[in-house]
């Protein structure tokens, strides 16, 4: 993904590259059903930073946006179902250090700054924290091919994962920008693929 523009497509193939075959470890239909109904986890202050952030990584446009999916309350009820203590604590540092960022070079919270210089600041955020890095430890195996790119700020690369994929899990996205088919067709091995070519979803996505 550039760090010009945060487009649906180039976000879409962005986003995939960034997951590799991480994106579903862990996630099941279950923990999506307890996401869109437990009880909530951040405070009110730092849920609206999380609902800025996510409205910055995907806004609305045309088709909904990340908060229309209800992403930040997923989000949030992930953090209760599904990270453990040390993963929580890297995603609230992630969301901290976005809001730092905000207060250090504009005097106010990310949230409240307008769409148009968070996107600004969200955009320079990203591309300093995305910066590919050499590995400090050597992989091999299973754990080499879970691991996905070494980046300057994994905790950041993480909140934005959980960001993206929740939205494209979502119904939202799932009947307005992805073509979602519970039990596929016949195989088709060449398909003319357009600006209007929608991607496929699902669980099966990755």
């Amino acid at each position: 993904m550039t760090t010009t523009s945060m487009d649906r497509r180039s976000l879409l193939e962005g986003a995939l590259l960034l997951l590799g075959v991480t994106a579903t470890a862990g996630f099941t239909p279950e923990a999506f059903a307890k996401a869109a109904s437990a009880r909530p986890s951040l405070g009110a202050p730092e849920f609206a930073l999380l609902s800025a952030v996510a409205d910055t990584i995907i806004p609305k446009t045309e088709t909904p946006g990340a908060v229309d999916a209800k992403v930040p309350a997923k989000f949030d009820a992930l953090l209760v179902n599904w990270a453990a203590p040390k993963r929580r604590t890297e995603l609230v540092g992630a969301l901290t250090a976005i809001d730092r960022v905000a207060r250090d070079k504009e005097g106010q919270p990310f949230a409240a700054l307008s769409p148009e210089k968070r996107k600004e600041l969200l955009i320079a955020h990203d591309a300093a924290s995305l910066k590919p890095v050499p590995r400090a430890e050597k992989l091999t195996g299973m754990r080499a091919m879970m691991a996905g790119p070494s980046v300057a700020d994994p905790a950041y690369a993480k909140l934005k994962e959980l960001i993206v994929v929740l939205y494209y899990y979502s119904e939202e996205a799932l009947t307005t920008e992805l073509t979602y088919e519970h039990s596929p067709g016949d195989w088709t091995p060449s398909v003319k693929v357009t600006p209007e070519t929608r991607a496929t979803g699902g669980l099966g996505m990755f």
